[in-house]
């Protein structure tokens, strides 16, 4: 989603409530790849988009195109809100045994597509539902995987102030223009060398 002309495109999604949400509470893994002062993403380290879609179950996932009613039709569950503005946050959260999940949008998403997937292990709190569904498959290291498997897989794996480890890419975007650029973040939560949190984001930026 591109700022500038197509903020005001997501502004009139908002208005015209594109989906139904209830008020909530984002937190966990969500809230640490929503936010801006958890993960470090403000150097670009790889050279090209390491995820090109998401699979959650028999749903597959693409960042930016894919409508949180298009899981929500699949799985139910609730389309939680909080915030507003440009602060608003829109998701879907699935608690099941073993994991938890979110897929978030955003302004830039028009509250409607999903801008943001987040999983870890265990429960999280917050606003979610208990649903056992599938924890998602990003073609990237996941859940339990080590900082090895990690720094094996994207060349480098620095640990942050968080126990976070941080990636992003840039690359122009399709715009026609040469003037937008889409990036694409991943940020891993690591505790004791073991992966227990991973999600992934893009935007596309005027």
């Amino acid at each position: 989603m591109r700022r500038g002309a197509l903020f005001i495109a997501a502004l009139a999604c908002l208005a015209a409530g594109s989906a139904q949400a209830a008020p909530g509470r984002l937190t966990g893994m969500g809230a640490n790849l929503y936010g801006n002062s958890f993960f470090h993403f403000g150097t670009p380290n790889l050279k090209s988009f390491a995820v090109s879609s998401v699979t959650l179950g028999k749903v597959r996932i693409s960042l930016q195109r894919t409508r949180l009613e298009e899981v929500q039709r699949v799985y139910g569950g609730t389309i939680y809100e909080e915030g507003g503005g440009m602060n608003l946050a829109r998701w879907l959260c699935y608690q099941g045994p073993q994991a938890t999940t979110w897929l978030m949008s955003n302004t830039l998403g028009g509250g409607e597509f999903i801008m943001m997937v987040a999983t870890q292990a265990g429960p999280a709190g917050g606003s979610c539902d208990e649903k056992d569904v599938p924890p998602p498959q990003m073609g990237i290291p996941g859940l339990g995987n080590s900082l090895s498997q990690l720094k094996a897989h994207f060349g480098v794996a620095t640990v942050g102030s968080h126990s976070d480890v941080s990636y992003r890419s840039d690359r122009p975007a399709k715009d026609g223009l040469g003037t937008a650029s889409d990036a694409q973040y991943i940020g891993y939560v690591v505790r004791g060398g073991t992966v227990t949190g991973v999600g992934v984001g893009e935007t596309t930026a005027q």
